[in-house]
């Protein structure tokens, strides 16, 4: 594929999830945004910490069709 091409193509999907919508790239999968929530992390040491909200993006692959 094309340099230029390839460029623009991560430009589109990266503007996409930056306005929280999904993308869905046939034969592929789809992007979405998932909010996580604050939550509490307990060390081995006992220590407790907040961990902030945070969004993550996360991947679905498309099934495959079988024959």
């Amino acid at each position: 594929m094309d340099q230029e091409f390839l460029q623009a193509f991560v430009e589109v999907v990266r503007e996409q999830m930056a306005q929280r919508n999904s993308v869905r790239i046939e034969g592929v999968g789809s992007f979405r945004v998932e909010h996580r929530k604050q939550f509490q992390k307990q060390y081995d040491n006992g220590r407790v910490v907040m961990m902030p909200p945070k969004d993550t993006i996360s991947f679905t692959p498309e099934k495959q069709l079988q024959s």
